[in-house]
């Protein structure tokens, strides 16, 4: 049985209640029941938590209960229908691809000006990247700086959007040689689509287009016309930036995100899960409830606990340490730091060096703070000579790993992340990651997608 956890989320909406919820929602007694239903090791850990005392529970009968509103409430989350995903509904998958397409046509409408990108479909919608070069003015021949999209651009890309579904321009599948691609693209000078079209190894070269007013490369899936699109189930969301290539040398291009759904219902149930997760925003409230604090005297970024929060920690941990022992797992602690030729031999310097921080020179020789925790514990397990009868070897730890991860958003900030990374196997994920995430500006930021093709 694989362990449940509670979310971060979860955990901090129980914090705004009553403290006698909270300590009912936390009662160490759902702890036990849940890991109960796993198998038990024989020994007794010692990470176990002590049942309430009878005045603890004489107390917790007299929480009160559910007001009217609170009820209603819980039925009416329990009646709606879970969204569906990319995963299990592929006619949301053509939807939100095909949106992405209608829009980048959208831009190019109203400013002809745009080159676009790519324009991929992602968890909960899509987005496409754009190019907007600086310009002529054609009076005065002076020179333009390049548009910066507002959230009024947005309405007016939306408004186009409506007008090309509206149409019901038929969406069809084209095969062309790499050299008729090549022609048609510096035709209407796009030369970030030919960079697109040589990192495409497949041939032939497949192209979309919408009726014969717009094409992209691309390899699908669509909607057969655009009149299949649900205008009102789509939303334009925000604007961030993203450099070419994931290179901060190369050209900052303008990403516009936005949701797609099968139908307007459905938009709505997002946006009320929106609404609700600004509400447990875990930056508001860990400064509104005194749980952590970020002190920019000791460097942003850098996540100070106060005593309700290390606490809320520490239950957190003890669940985690409890659950993983219940299931025949040792904990084990590496260090926060080793060799830089450990990281060479784990391939990890060579693949991932630009999402690690810079090396520490310790004694002439340079010392890398770590990203994983596994190089370290395959030095523990091969300390001693083993044998495949003593497979599998379970080992959990909740490591500090420390990665250099950018987001970039405009203007663009760099960000450090801090979390606690669980060791494969595990039966759980890590849970504190997500409320460690800081703005820390340490160098300029990149974004570390690789464009390809516009369905990667």
């Amino acid at each position: 049985m694989i362990i449940q956890l509670v979310s971060m989320s979860t955990l901090f909406s129980l914090l705004v209640t009553s403290p006698a919820r909270r300590v009912a929602a936390f009662a160490p007694n759902i702890v036990t029941r849940r890991v109960a239903a796993a198998p038990r090791s024989p020994q007794k850990s010692a990470f176990a938590f002590s049942p309430l005392s009878s005045s603890t529970r004489r107390w917790m009968a007299t929480v009160e209960a559910p007001t009217t509103q609170q009820t209603a409430d819980a039925k009416e989350k329990e009646a709606e229908p879970e969204l569906p995903t990319n995963d299990n509904d592929e006619d949301l998958l053509k939807i939100r691809h095909s949106s992405a397409h209608v829009m980048a046509m959208a831009v190019q409408q109203v400013y002809p000006e745009a080159q676009v990108t790519i324009g991929p479909w992602i968890d909960n919608g899509f987005y496409y990247d754009f190019f907007f070069p600086e310009t002529k003015d054609p009076e005065t021949g002076e020179t333009v700086e390049a548009r910066k999209l507002s959230d009024q651009d947005l309405k007016k890309i939306k408004k186009a959007m409506d007008k090309i579904i509206s149409k019901n321009y038929p969406i069809t599948r084209e095969e062309v040689s790499r050299e008729e691609a090549k022609r048609r693209i510096e035709e209407i000078g796009e030369p970030f689509k030919l960079e697109i079209l040589d990192s495409i190894k497949t041939e032939p070269i497949t192209v979309y287009h919408i009726g014969d007013q717009w094409w992209d490369l691309c390899a699908g899936p669509h909607v057969e016309a655009t009149g299949g699109l649900p205008k009102k189930a789509i939303q334009l969301q925000s604007v961030a930036g993203a450099y070419w290539r994931g290179d901060e040398n190369r050209e900052m291009l303008q990403r516009v995100y936005a949701t797609a759904w099968k139908e307007p219902q459905q938009l709505k149930q997002y946006k009320k899960l929106l609404e609700e997760a600004k509400k447990r925003d875990h930056r508001v409230l860990g400064k509104k409830l005194d749980l952590f604090s970020v002190q920019e005297e000791a460097g942003g970024g850098l996540v100070f606990w106060h005593p309700k929060g290390s606490k809320i920690r520490m239950m957190i941990e003890a669940f985690w340490r409890n659950s993983h022992i219940a299931q025949g797992y040792d904990v084990v602690y590496a260090p926060h730091i080793a060799n830089i030729n450990l990281w060479k031999t784990s391939g990890h310097f060579d693949f991932y060096k630009d999402d690690m921080f810079d090396q520490i020179n310790v004694e002439d020789e340079q010392y890398q703070l770590k990203p994983m925790n596994c190089p370290f514990h395959c030095l523990m397990y091969k300390d001693e000579l083993r044998s495949y009868r003593d497979l599998p070897f379970r080992w959990a730890e909740l490591g500090t790993v420390y990665r250099f991860v950018v987001l970039v958003s405009i203007p663009c900030p760099s960000y450090l992340v801090v979390g606690l990374h669980l060791t494969l196997p595990c039966t759980v994920p890590s849970i504190l990651c997500p409320i460690l995430l800081y703005r820390f500006s340490v160098k300029p930021p990149t974004d570390t997608n690789d464009p390809a093709h516009c369905m990667d």
